[in-house]
């Protein structure tokens, strides 16, 4: 049996992301999304298939490690945690991308606007910092096509915006196989600026022999209003992974006579990240 614990501390009266989404009257107000590159609109007007996982959703109970806690939400798309910070995620979507060995293959990725995805088509999601995160944004189907060929699909992050005022928040995170995280955000909205900055630890010790892992994240945004018409947007991201350690994948005669070994190889070559 695998633990987790997740506890959270906010230092702030405001109302958490997310709250804002029923009016004062009780009715649900409309969900913007982006289908298409730039152009913003209601959920209900687009044709294409898109589904939206706020905030709020992302961070309730969950340990906000890896993407694959907020898309078990979304119908279509399966995202496997293979518990090997090495080879990372899993992702398909509708079928596409069922075929990578490692990293996210035949889906485009996008954090605030700004591509995750190489030309190659490979794309990695170590970066994507839930813990600051306003949406999460899933497009399925043909439309998938208006990011780029041989996209079988799009996933796009959007960062918060401050709430009026100054918000300070930490959380932290421990669970069994030395699991632990710990984060720190800084967010707010003062006159013309609005700014929302994360940082993130995480590290375990691994469920296997040589699979132990360490990450170190930083998100940032900030955004000037220099006109009621015009307004600029700063985007900082960075992502630390020292060593990484692949314990390799086992037969099933390894896995049955001890499903915490590690294939010798991993252990010979060092293998990681």
């Amino acid at each position: 049996m695998r633990l987790t614990v997740v506890a959270a501390a906010a230092l702030a009266t405001l109302p958490a992301f997310g709250q804002n989404a029923v009016s004062s009257e009780g009715t649900l107000r409309p969900i913007v999304v982006t289908p298409t590159p730039g152009v913003a609109q209601q959920a209900f007007d687009t044709p294409a298939s898109v589904d939206v996982v706020t905030g709020e959703q992302m961070r309730n109970a969950q340990l906000q490690v890896n993407l694959s806690e907020p898309l078990a939400r979304v119908p279509g798309v399966v995202a496997l945690n293979r518990q090997n910070y090495a080879q990372d995620l899993q992702i398909s979507v509708r079928g596409f991308g069922a075929r990578s060995t490692f990293g996210v293959r035949g889906i485009r990725l996008y954090s605030d606007g700004i591509p995750a995805t190489m030309p190659d088509g490979q794309g990695q999601i170590s970066h994507f910092d839930l813990s600051s995160a306003g949406r999460l944004e899933v497009l399925r189907g043909p439309f998938s096509a208006l990011y780029g060929n041989s996209s079988g699909g799009v996933i796009s992050l959007f960062t918060a915006d401050g709430l009026p005022g100054v918000q300070v928040e930490g959380g932290v995170a421990f669970g069994s196989d030395g699991v632990q995280r710990e984060n720190a955000r800084f967010a707010g909205e003062q006159g013309a600026w609005n700014w929302n900055v994360d940082a993130a630890h995480f590290h375990t010790d691994g469920f296997r022999e040589h699979s132990e892992a360490t990450r170190n994240g930083l998100n940032a945004k900030l955004r000037w209003q220099a006109a009621p018409s015009t307004r600029v947007t700063f985007v900082a991201n960075a992502v630390d992974m020292p060593d990484v350690q692949d314990p390799l994948g086992l037969t099933p005669e390894q896995y049955a006579r001890d499903p915490h070994s590690t294939d010798a190889a991993a252990l010979t070559f060092n293998t990681r990240k």
